[in-house]
């Protein structure tokens, strides 16, 4: 029996299809336009499925955010991937050789302590664990300082039993930017400081087997590729998420006229949510931080916009989302409505599952393979 998506139990994640095709087209035809490997970043979509669309499509491999992510998408046949993220620890050490030794694999590394860890996890094993240096390019998060980017490489070539592919960066500081200039300017900025990083080290570089020994630098967000940000030579890969989905921080990148209005027929992931009650100037849906994410768009008040209506999710407690201001009234309980989330990645953590439809028909309650895997 068909399911129409307005009769879904609330709150429910939906996912249009037609619109993540056309997403996935988008942003392969971007990447492949700057000669550049989209490596997708498996957080936004969290499983098997739609990563195997992505490789269809053009990506050589995924990225994932976890070791347990990484060890799903193997089991489910995906044999290329790359984990952007360090780990420390002897156990973490050994599911990273263990994976090496399954599928083409490598993780990030930007601490000698790691480096000696997974050197220890890897000797004598019978392929060697393939890493990748992060550099920290202005985002002040994980990452070595650019000037240490060729003592580390120099120490995972001593070290015996890893590889070192090459070096990547998140340029994440690029979100706050106001305009398109102003987010070219900094990715330009980003890109120089991983190019020079990538350049002190290129005597310890082992470089990647696939791209005939070439190093791998990689970088690349959702909001550089949406905006077709140039890339310099050099660059030879570009990791972005959320582009698949997209959401309320990445509606103006996505539209060519620079209005994130425009942009927000690019998103294909809502959250569907009840109108309970109606308090004069205020309306309460059964959507809050259970079912949204707290953090914050740029640009943009609130924790989500009523597309349809044109309202802000103004408040969340754990059960409720309140809306209020001008336009409240045209609502009345017991009306569905479609919220746009700020961030989706966080959001599609909180769904076990995400229904896929087609116009308003749902065509599959697609499990959230990966939610929730912390290790």
């Amino acid at each position: 029996m068909t399911q129409r998506a307005a009769d879904l139990p609330t709150p429910a994640l939906v996912v249009d299809l037609d619109r993540v095709e056309a997403n996935l087209r988008r942003g392969q035809a971007n990447a492949d336009a700057q000669g550049v490997d989209l490596r997708p970043h498996s957080k936004t979509h969290k499983g098997p499925r739609f990563a195997r669309e992505q490789v269809a499509a053009g990506a050589p491999g995924i990225c994932v955010a976890k070791l347990g992510e990484a060890e799903l998408m193997a089991d489910a046949g995906l044999d290329d991937l790359v984990m952007p993220n360090t780990v420390i620890g002897p156990d973490k050490a050994a599911r990273a050789v263990a994976l090496a030794q399954r599928v083409r694999f490598a993780i990030g590394v930007d601490h000698p302590a790691q480096v000696e860890q997974l050197a220890a996890a890897a000797a004598g094993a019978a392929r060697p664990l393939e890493v990748l240096v992060e550099v920290d390019v202005g985002a002040g998060r994980g990452g070595a300082a650019a000037a240490d980017v060729a003592t580390l490489l120099r120490r995972i070539r001593d070290a015996g039993g890893l590889r070192a592919r090459g070096v990547y960066a998140y340029e994440g500081f690029t979100y706050t930017a106001r305009d398109r200039e102003e987010l070219i300017a900094r990715h330009d900025e980003a890109q120089r400081a991983l190019l020079a990083a990538a350049e002190s080290g290129r005597a310890w570089l082992d470089g990647d087997e696939r791209r005939g020994g070439a190093p791998v630098v990689s970088l690349g967000s959702t909001p550089s590729l949406l905006a077709a940000v140039p890339l310099r030579a050099g660059i030879s890969e570009a990791r972005p998420g959320t582009y698949l989905f997209n959401d309320l921080q990445q509606a103006r990148w996505a539209a060519a006229s620079g209005r994130w209005q425009d942009g927000l027929a690019h998103a294909a992931a809502h959250v569907l949510a009840s109108v309970v009650s109606v308090q004069g100037p205020r309306l309460i849906l059964d959507a809050g931080s259970k079912a949204l994410t707290s953090d914050r768009a740029v640009g943009h008040e609130g924790h989500g916009l009523l597309v349809d209506h044109g309202l802000t999710v103004a408040r969340l407690s754990e059960e409720h989302g309140v809306v209020e201001g001008p336009g409240v009234e045209r609502l009345r309980v017991g009306d569905k409505v479609r919220v746009l989330m700020n961030h989706v990645c966080p959001v599609v953590n909180l769904f076990p599952v995400m229904h896929l439809v087609r116009g308003d028909e749902v065509v599959e309650a697609l499990a959230v393979a990966g939610r929730g895997f912390l290790v």
